[in-house]
């Protein structure tokens, strides 16, 4: 095998078609086929099936794009790491961010890093277990800042707590069970959650799951789902949402928000300029009397 065929593969599954493949490598259809076919005859196993549909891939065909996807990344990595290492941050970055933080401190995040590395292509993606997760594995995102999942091993993943924020059950404004105390109120509610484990938190009712926060957002406006949230994003979302927080005497276990990368792969000099540039706004907008995002980091507690 060649690294040229599975970086073929790889962008076959990627594009969905030959032609999507042979534009995002910058070559010919005809290179992309001859690429795989030779690929496919050299371990004689069919991994692609052709149709008018499109392009399926084969059992084999799905196993060992799993381990390409992953090579392709390692070696674009290790250019990025070559040229880390002369002093020239460039290449493309891949990030996932919690949802609070995408919706208030990125963009200023952004303009720092962009004016202290300008030769580094950020690519960014909703802070999500869903989305990050398997995109960590797979070698196809280089940090992500957001919850560690408590169902994921720390053999295959490096975590870094940066802080914590405080969580609560949310609601629509007018919810009938808006001013219960108790979780035994809600034993019959329908929820809906980002994650099948969410902290040490057991909703009571019968759970639901939304990959997107727009999904939730117009879940929670528009039914009598509820949800958790941690509390900055509940102060960035409830106003501007119809949203309330329930005032329940139970407590709802905190969001514990770290550094998360794929262990054995040393994380890149620009995602550790990234991280330094997210942490020295969150710092900034702290110490800043008027600062618009003050009250919603007032419920964010350093982890020392």
């Amino acid at each position: 095998m060649k690294f040229y065929q599975l970086n073929a593969l790889v962008a076959v599954a990627d594009a969905g078609s030959i032609r999507g493949a042979a534009k995002r490598l910058d070559t010919s259809p005809a290179a992309v086929t001859k690429a795989v076919q030779k690929l496919e005859s050299e371990i004689s196993l069919q991994l692609l099936v052709r149709s008018t549909s499109g392009i399926d891939f084969t059992e084999a065909g799905k196993r060992l794009l799993e381990q390409a996807r992953l090579l392709v990344a390692q070696m674009d990595s290790a250019s990025h790491v070559i040229a880390d290492c002369k002093g020239e941050l460039t290449g493309r970055l891949s990030v996932a961010v919690t949802p609070w933080l995408a919706m208030t401190l990125l963009p200023k995040v952004i303009v720092t890093f962009r004016q202290r590395y300008p030769h580094v292509q950020l690519e960014l993606h909703e802070g999500l277990h869903s989305i990050a997760y398997p995109r960590l594995r797979d070698g196809s995102l280089d940090l992500f800042v957001g919850r560690l999942d408590s169902q994921c091993s720390n053999a295959d993943l490096n975590y870094a707590p940066l802080f914590t924020a405080d969580c609560a059950v949310v609601a629509r404004r007018g919810h009938p069970l808006a001013d219960a105390r108790t979780l035994d109120e809600l034993a019959f509610t329908d929820w809906i959650l980002s994650a099948r484990h969410d902290g040490e938190f057991v909703a009571p009712g019968h759970v639901h799951f939304a990959h997107s926060l727009s999904i939730t957002l117009s879940l929670l406006r528009d039914t009598d789902m509820l949800s958790i949230f941690p509390w900055p994003l509940v102060e960035v979302c409830a106003q501007r949402e119809g949203l309330c927080a329930l005032p329940l005497r139970d407590p709802v276990s905190p969001a514990l928000v770290g550094a998360i990368s794929r262990n054995g792969q040393p994380l890149r000099p620009a995602a550790e300029k990234f991280l330094a540039c997210l942490i020295e706004s969150i710092e900034v907008e702290m110490g800043e009397a008027h600062s618009p995002y003050r009250q919603m980091l007032q419920t964010v507690e350093w982890v020392s």
